[in-house]
């Protein structure tokens, strides 16, 4: 892939980009799509929807380019 994915084992950056909880139980579950300046061009934030993380990261890389 000609981009950067980030796993977040330790949890750190979902700390600096402010991801809360859910119930305050789960920790929440956001992908963020970021420009090569640094930008966060989009967020998606579904605790339910898993699954779609992928296809709204992919339709914004789409649409960026």
């Amino acid at each position: 892939m000609p981009f950067i994915l980030l796993s977040d084992v330790d949890g750190s950056v979902r700390k600096a980009y402010g991801v809360k909880k859910t119930l305050g139980l789960f920790v929440g579950r956001v992908s963020f799509v970021i420009d090569k300046k640094g930008i966060i061009r989009h967020a998606f934030s579904s605790q339910t929807r898993a699954t779609a993380h992928v296809g709204e990261a992919l339709n914004i890389l789409k649409s960026l380019s």
